[in-house]
């Protein structure tokens, strides 16, 4: 179940991301599956596997969509890795974990984005995009976390279990 939950979640992501998410916004305002589903994975796989897959989807979304190609890449790695820290541990069951590491994560790419504006000479007031555009895409990603990582994990342990009882025999 493992080898297709993920690309299933990734494929999901991506069409949620790039297609519906799109047409379904109040104001340009949209949650980030993708980063949803690396941040539930670094939780429930650990930290190297959900940042390398951080980091192989945050290219394919720039380079099919991004502005400039590498900014995705380093926010998904980040949120992967930092999912990953919770991995096995005790309190990381709780669907709360993944939704605190989804928050700021989204905080931290959607500052990064913004970091990637000014440098490249846009203008905007910081305040007024924290306030307006950051802060309720957070919450939407937040929502979604919770679903997500609970379909995820039930997803994900039952392969890890038979790999457990193969690992015995």
């Amino acid at each position: 179940m493992r080898r297709f939950a993920l690309p299933l979640a990734f494929l999901t992501g991506i069409y949620l991301d790039s297609i519906l998410f799109c047409r379904l916004n109040i104001g340009g305002i949209r949650p980030d599956a993708l980063l949803v589903v690396i941040v539930s994975a670094g939780v429930l796989l650990g930290s190297v596997k959900a940042g390398i897959m951080g980091v192989g989807i945050g290219l394919f979304m720039d380079v099919l969509f991004g502005p400039c190609i590498g900014l995705n890449a380093i926010a998904y790695m980040v949120a992967g890795v930092t999912g990953g820290l919770f991995y096995q541990k005790f309190y990381a069951d709780n669907v709360v974990v993944p939704a605190m590491v989804a928050a700021v994560s989204a905080l931290l790419k959607e500052h990064i984005m913004m970091l990637a504006v000014r440098i490249s000479g846009g203008t905007f007031s910081y305040f007024e995009m924290l306030g307006v555009y950051v802060l309720p895409c957070m919450l939407l990603t937040v929502a979604l976390t919770m679903p997500v990582h609970v379909v995820l994990k039930r997803a994900l342990s039952r392969q890890v279990r038979t790999e457990h009882r193969a690992g015995r025999a």
